[in-house]
């Protein structure tokens, strides 16, 4: 086995939280390794993509609604710094559900308190506004004119460019699970031979998580196959480019369904109901007619135009879900120095930023502890309660 670098931390996942993570802790004195085996926001990752939605709205949750204008900030500094600004589009963002969903009046009185620009809207005022978009009569849109959305790998590559230029040594490799338990790990192994010794490690390996700690996490992370579709939307397309459509969270379907302007590959609709069990190597991403359909009909109601919509693409990606859907930020309840960054649950890429700035306080041991993020508060699989 052939030593390979020795740091103060080395960082598992050059993902959105891992190349986030990599950054801060440089940017702190830290010498920072950062590994991933198949490269930043790679195909396979919870951070590949085109997109993610931007938003503040968390119901009455005023922890994440924070984290999130944090998270804003950082991502909109880091951009500009980088003179890649326009990564982040401000399209605005539309969150729409029944009348009596308590959620949107919770939400608008935390961005009451937070001073957070926002606006309450009925159907007949969104048809005034998106003439293209079909609301029902009975919902009600809590609309954020400020969020938008992140072109998700291209803002990844930034994050690790600048983390590179500030001494972060990045390392392509598989790394192998930690050798025999104890008190301490004093390096770990890639499957190709090299060795990494490091006084600190962090591991935000999203869904390979419980595979590199089984005993830890094999019962709080739990990867989920979810699937995405991008549609033509044909004649009418101007109507549906950024600038004339938001994105968009749909709460009065029992699915989910969120969407995003057409950036260029077509009008892009996932669902954020958890998928089935997913295996990030291994697990199949064929789309089926009857999922197509599903997709297709939605946007058929929501946007007349689209009517005969073509698909262009399909996408299979995966969420890492905790039982809750609150994020893991913590250290390994038997290895004093691992940590773990990770339980995005489908909403995680936007606080990446926020994570990282806890973690690597939690690590220099300065700043309160946030008890949702512990490891202790996640014993049992259930359905994810933070949208």
């Amino acid at each position: 086995m052939r030593s390979r670098l020795t740091a103060d931390i080395t960082v598992v996942g050059a993902g959105a939280f891992g190349s986030w993570i990599a950054l801060l802790a440089s940017r702190a004195g830290r010498r920072v390794t950062l590994i991933d085996q198949y490269g930043p926001a790679n195909d396979r990752s919870s951070s590949t993509g085109e997109s993610r939605i931007v938003r503040s709205a968390y119901g009455a949750d005023e922890i994440y609604t924070a984290m999130a204008q944090r998270s804003l900030r950082l991502w909109k500094e880091l951009l500009a710094e980088e003179g890649c600004g326009s990564h982040f589009r401000q399209t605005g963002v539309l969150w729409m559900a029944d009348a009596g969903e308590p959620a949107l009046r919770d939400a608008q009185a935390v961005f009451g308190r937070l001073g957070i620009e926002h606006e309450w809207l009925d159907a007949n005022t969104i048809s005034r506004r998106l003439p293209q978009f079909r609301v029902p009569d009975n919902a009600v849109v809590l609309w954020e004119p400020q969020a938008g959305v992140l072109l998700a790998e291209r803002s990844v590559q930034t994050v690790l460019a600048a983390a590179k230029r500030n001494g972060v040594s990045y390392e392509v490799g598989k790394v192998m699970p930690p050798g025999p338990d104890g008190a301490r790990i004093e390096w770990i192994d890639t499957a190709d031979g090299h060795r990494f010794e490091s006084d600190l490690f962090v591991f935000a390996c999203g869904s390979w998580l419980p595979k590199l700690f089984p005993r830890a996490l094999a019962h709080v992370i739990r990867p989920t196959r979810q699937e995405l579709f991008f549609f033509d939307p044909g004649r009418d397309e101007l109507h549906f480019k950024a600038g004339s459509l938001p994105a968009w969270i749909d709460q009065t379907n029992p699915s989910i369904p969120y969407g995003f302007p057409d950036f260029g590959d077509g009008v892009k609709l996932g669902f954020h109901h958890l998928g089935p069990d997913f295996d990030p190597d291994t697990g199949g991403r064929d789309i089926t007619p009857a999922q197509i359909s599903e997709a297709a009909d939605y946007l058929a109601a929501r946007f007349p135009a689209m009517q005969d919509g073509r698909l262009r693409s399909t996408r299979v990606c995966h969420y890492e879900n905790t039982p809750n859907g609150d994020l893991l930020i913590d250290r390994h309840p038997e290895i004093e120095n691992v940590w773990f960054a990770g339980g995005g649950s489908g909403h995680g890429f936007k606080h990446a930023p926020g994570i990282a700035e806890y973690l690597v306080r939690s690590i220099e041991g300065a700043g309160d502890q946030e008890p949702r993020f512990s490891l202790s508060t996640k014993q049992q699989l259930a359905p994810g309660r933070v949208l």
